[in-house]
């Protein structure tokens, strides 16, 4: 299950995560049940994806024939405490990531 989390960017500006209010029901007491996370930690969260490309790429370069090109696509969705998790792209994820190497890339 994806979180329900309220980031707090630098700006000051609110980002909410999960859920959806409901047709017809009042914004008031909209953010119960979420929890909380500093746009650091969310940076940091999203981080990660940078991570995963680096070791994509070096798998990528460390092929003896490498293919004209490679695709990969993935969901991922915030845990409570902010951490990035990587999800099938079916599962309903609050982000799809599409990542291209080589000729269309």
């Amino acid at each position: 299950m994806s979180a329900r989390m309220i980031v707090d960017l630098a700006e000051g500006n609110i980002v909410l995560f999960g859920g959806a209010p409901e047709p017809g029901m009042p914004d008031a007491g909209l953010t119960n049940g979420f929890s909380r996370a500093s746009a650091e930690t969310f940076q940091a969260a999203l981080g990660t994806i940078g991570a995963l490309v680096k070791t994509v790429e070096a798998s990528i370069e460390a092929m003896p024939k490498k293919p004209e090109g490679i695709e990969i696509e993935f969901g991922a969705t915030l845990s409570q405490d902010c951490d990035l998790w990587i999800v099938s792209p079916d599962s309903a994820p609050e982000f799809k990531i599409r990542l291209s190497w080589g000729k269309n890339g």
